[in-house]
């Protein structure tokens, strides 16, 4: 008894095609946390995000860090104070993407949520500071 199969071959390579897109989009896909959105990324994919206009960057790192070299155009908002979500409320405005970076990528990523359980969307350096500077130089 043969089967006809050749529906089979039309089908196979649209579910193909689809899983392939699908498994591509959640690599980049934004990870919900509050009302908020992260997106943690590459230093080229962050340079590119801080060129918007509409995305203010916040360097969460220690006042001493920050004035060791940061990103151009960086506000200083240190994550270890006790008062992190309040300096953020009273600095951003929930209009903006919030871009935040810290030296490697751990402190940001608190942030992030932080943000994000704020209602901020955000754009998270994955390597931090430490892999802006692998790319663009040190900035001191």
């Amino acid at each position: 008894m043969k089967r006809d199969i050749s529906g089979l071959r039309r089908v196979v390579p649209c579910m193909l095609l689809m899983l392939l897109t699908a498994s591509c989009t959640m690599k980049f896909s934004k990870e919900t946390h509050g009302e908020g959105k992260i997106l943690s990324v590459t230093a080229s994919v962050f340079a590119d995000s801080i060129d918007n206009p509409g995305v203010r960057l916040v360097d969460v790192r220690t006042p001493d860090e920050f004035a060791a070299g940061n990103i151009p155009g960086s506000v200083n908002i240190d994550v270890q104070t006790g008062h992190f979500g309040e300096t953020a409320a009273t600095m951003l405005d929930k209009a903006y993407t919030v871009a935040v970076y810290c030296r490697s990528g751990n402190r940001s990523k608190n942030a992030a949520k932080t943000l994000s359980m704020m209602g901020y969307n955000v754009v998270e350096l994955d390597g931090g500071y430490n892999d802006w500077v692998k790319s663009y130089g040190d900035l001191k």
